[in-house]
């Protein structure tokens, strides 16, 4: 199956919009829209993975699996915490994001300091924990209806959820964040043919992140989300059409980073140091924990992609916004 590298490019455009908001909130509100990016294109390629495997192997080697999606999550996050640590960090913040808990600690009000940003790498975690039991269970003739029925569940739990429960609860928990991660799903198993003007979803996405509302506490944030997703969906479908300019070497070298970056950029922006400090920082720090960390671990025999279906290759993606209604000030 072909390996589509401008999906690889969509992360540098999705950690670029996070990095934005980080950087100024008033210049991109709705940056933290990068997020949902990152979770549309994880639920696509895991979903790809997984049905690749299922259909080539009739079975998903679970043990395989959670190991090497441990080691993409891992190593470079505890390098992360260990630095942190270094220099005073404490545990009770360090804690949650190596536990995979940070999205939960954040709605009862932890405050995790320069790794508040880990709670997506929670929802990550447990969405790589949950999906493959899930899509194992359904047999193949099944999938699209079933994969789109769990979707459109999710979405009108993301929508009831707005309603009923806690604005931290709607941004940063597993179950609410689902929504986004489904969609890429169900886009997975669908794989419908690439709307003919899907190029205009990517400049579409950036210029709503500029939109004020869709940044403020209010209507708007909340249910802007749902338009975030239409749109990230429609912009995983034109990646998939091989855009020259996502597969630019400079834009997947920012993709191929993109792991470190999330980690670090976030730390960096809080240090009293000038923004261009903080981003060459950034940039540096996650060049060298993706050489000296990742891809090294990823070439041990045991993690070998030998006798796997040939599908795009999913990796971990970056950050998210560090602030959420219910636990952070404005």
């Amino acid at each position: 199956m072909e390996r589509i590298p401008a999906l690889d490019g969509l992360r540098a455009v999705a950690i670029a919009m996070v990095i934005g908001y980080h950087i100024d909130n008033s210049v991109m509100p709705a940056g933290h829209w990068g997020v949902v990016l990152f979770f549309v294109l994880s639920g696509y390629l895991l979903t790809r993975l997984l049905c690749s495997e299922l259909d080539e192997h009739g079975r998903v080697d679970l043990r395989v699996f959670y190991l090497k999606r441990s080691v993409r999550l891992f190593p470079a996050l505890i390098v992360f915490c260990l630095a942190l640590l270094a220099v005073g960090i404490g545990w009770s913040r360090v804690a949650p994001a190596v536990g995979h808990y940070a999205n939960f600690a954040r709605i009862v009000g932890v405050d995790l300091g320069p790794l508040t940003h880990t709670w997506f790498l929670a929802v990550i975690a447990h969405f790589y924990l949950l999906w493959p039991l899930v899509i194992s269970a359904v047999p193949e003739r099944h999938r699209i209806r079933a994969v789109g029925l769990l979707a459109l569940v999710a979405i009108a739990w993301r929508v009831i959820a707005i309603q009923v429960v806690s604005p931290g609860w709607v941004y940063n928990a597993t179950d609410t964040n689902a929504a986004a991660l489904l969609a890429g799903c169900y886009l997975g198993v669908a794989r419908p043919k690439p709307w003919r003007f899907a190029g205009w979803s990517v400049p579409m996405l950036l210029a709503l992140t500029l939109v004020p509302a869709f940044g403020e506490e209010g209507w708007a944030f909340h249910w802007g989300v749902l338009i975030a997703i239409a749109l990230a969906v429609v912009t995983v479908q034109y990646a998939t059409t091989h855009p020259a300019w996502l597969e630019n070497s400079l834009v997947l070298w920012l993709g191929e980073i993109s792991f470190g970056l999330y980690l670090w950029h976030y730390a960096f922006l809080r240090l009293d140091i000038p923004i261009w400090a903080a981003l060459s920082l950034s940039v540096v720090t996650a060049a060298a924990s993706w050489y000296l960390v990742e891809k090294p671990i990823l070439r041990w025999p045991a993690l070998s992609d030998e006798g796997e279906p040939q599908v795009e290759k999913e990796r971990t993606s970056p950050a998210l916004p560090d602030r959420t209604p219910s636990t952070s000030s404005r």
